[in-house]
């Protein structure tokens, strides 16, 4: 009898090791969905914070041998306040894109394969940043003792970058993030997210729903890196400091890094995803933040 039970264990295991899903998704010109997304960000001294958008995704038509896709955000909303700028800086990012039309092409399986018109963004981006940099500066006035305008708008606008806002679409969760894979449970991906940081990731099929599970693979030299390119970039005041003593803050704990992700799709008839259920937990440099969201096509 425990024979039969351990055969038919492994008969199970490889059964779900060999469930297989193609993403490729409808593109036919015209075709649209719309995602409603609801957000809870919780950080260490901070209340709660809660935002909700749309995304619209449209196909626009051809493009070789694949597809022209828009992408917009909107209606963003969020209970930060005003004059609280650790709140803001963590909803700077859907703050920054809210309203701007992104252009994409994807290849014929629906994956990500460029930006378009970065240039038109990027010039909106940085008026958008500059807007809310002197709205917080207005809202807290010792803030002008701590920093300049400018250095603050550079952290705003820090991971606008083509590269980011491309990843941010292609590589971290997204309705898109999925499109042209083969998954299979137990399949890994190595892979960047929108903050710069080395990722990996393990899928599990199961039928029409997907788990994925991603967390940090950087060596020592690489965070070492990371952190310093990060403070160069945003604090290079601070760069020298850091860079004299990154060792003895790495080994004490100071500058620790941990990122975890975990993700759950439900994938409809058409290929599109149905819903998504995303957890992100980040503990960078002391700071941890948990981020959940829930986002449905309507």
């Amino acid at each position: 009898m425990k024979k039969l039970f351990f055969v038919s264990v492994l008969l199970t295991a490889a059964l779900v090791s060999h469930a297989q899903l193609k993403m490729t998704p409808k593109l036919d010109k015209g075709t649209t969905k719309v995602y409603v997304a609801q957000t809870t960000t919780t950080a260490p001294g901070q209340a709660d914070i809660h935002a909700n958008f749309e995304s619209k995704y449209t196909v626009t038509g051809k493009k070789g041998d694949g597809y022209q896709l828009e992408y917009i955000a909107s209606n963003f909303k969020s209970d930060a306040a005003s004059d609280n700028l650790p709140a803001q800086m963590l909803t700077a990012g859907d703050a920054l894109m809210n309203g701007l039309l992104i252009k994409l092409t994807m290849d014929k399986d629906g994956q990500l394969t460029s930006l378009d018109n970065y240039a038109d963004l990027k010039a909106k981006i940085d008026k958008t940043g500059g807007d809310l940099v002197d709205k917080l500066f207005e809202k807290v006035p010792m803030l002008s003792q701590m920093m300049q305008k400018d250095a603050l708008k550079q952290q705003f606008l820090s991971f606008a970058t083509e590269e980011n806002i491309l990843n941010s679409l292609k590589n971290t969760a997204s309705p898109l993030s999925l499109n042209g894979k083969t998954l299979t449970t137990g399949m890994q991906e190595s892979y960047t997210n929108d903050q710069g940081l080395k990722m990996k990731r393990m899928y599990f099929v199961n039928g029409q729903s997907v788990t994925s599970n991603a967390s940090l693979d950087m060596s020592k030299d690489d965070l070492k890196n990371f952190i310093i390119k990060t403070v160069e970039k945003t604090a290079p005041q601070q760069a020298d400091m850091i860079k004299e003593n990154i060792d003895q803050l790495m080994n004490s704990g100071m500058l620790k890094i941990d990122v975890k992700e975990t993700v759950t799709y439900e994938i409809g008839a058409d290929g599109w995803v149905k819903s998504m259920n995303v957890e992100n937990n980040n503990n960078i440099m002391g700071q941890g933040v948990k981020t959940t969201a829930v986002i449905t096509c309507k």
